[in-house]
């Protein structure tokens, strides 16, 4: 339906370089935040640190339907479509980029396409709990970014639905899953209200020309 591009060619096609992704734009509004949590990816052995190799894992197996590297990757997959891709109607891209050139900024989808008979842009969440709506709000604000690009790319384009699709569990035996399905707003406007108190920080610490 849409000609879909990496967020590499797209970056060099709009000489976007300088354009912050969600993930950048968190971190420059949340200095301390983003500090405690850099501290604690350097030390293997933390929780943190697991977690999110367990979550890119997880990310590979469902990007690219691949429960092969092992069990517990297989039985991740099996989980997946039996309770949350059953109600995928239609996936158009998985991992593709999206830019927009109005807010300035760029960044990478996990997937987009028709959930429950509605386009719908989503996200895969891969945790050792599954996480209550109280702790989705960074996630919720990355998908609205992305939906708000991707819409305004793309004019057959209108994306009302965002999804954070959450599997959680360690063990094979502990998996589950749970979806949360929000209206793009108004966590549109909470991410448009980011992205513009990250501009607003980046010009006023611009040195200026003598």
């Amino acid at each position: 339906m849409f000609e879909y591009m990496s967020l590499g060619a797209l970056t060099k096609k709009f000489g976007a370089k300088e354009f912050p992704s969600p993930s950048k734009v968190w971190a420059t509004l949340n200095k301390r935040e983003k500090a405690i949590f850099d501290a604690q990816m350097l030390n293997k052995d933390s929780a943190v640190y697991k977690a999110v190799i367990a979550g890119r894992r997880a990310h590979h197996t469902l990007e690219h339907d691949d429960g092969s590297r092992d069990e517990f990757q297989e039985a991740l997959l099996e989980t997946y479509e039996r309770d949350i891709g059953i109600d995928v109607d239609e996936v158009w891209a998985k991992e593709q980029g999206v830019i927009s050139l109005k807010h300035k900024y760029r960044g990478k989808f996990d997937g987009v396409g028709m959930f429950r008979g509605e386009q719908t842009l989503w996200d895969y969440k891969k945790t050792n709990k599954i996480k209550t709506p109280s702790g989705l709000k960074k996630y919720l604000k990355q998908c609205s970014a992305y939906a708000i690009a991707h819409n305004e790319m793309y004019e057959e384009s209108n994306i009302q639905k965002i999804a954070i699709f959450n599997i959680g569990g360690k063990t094979i035996e502990e998996l589950s899953t749970r979806v949360f399905v929000y209206d793009l707003y108004p966590d549109a406007q909470k991410w448009l209200d980011d992205v513009e108190a990250y501009w607003s920080e980046v010009r006023s610490n611009a040195t200026l020309p003598v």
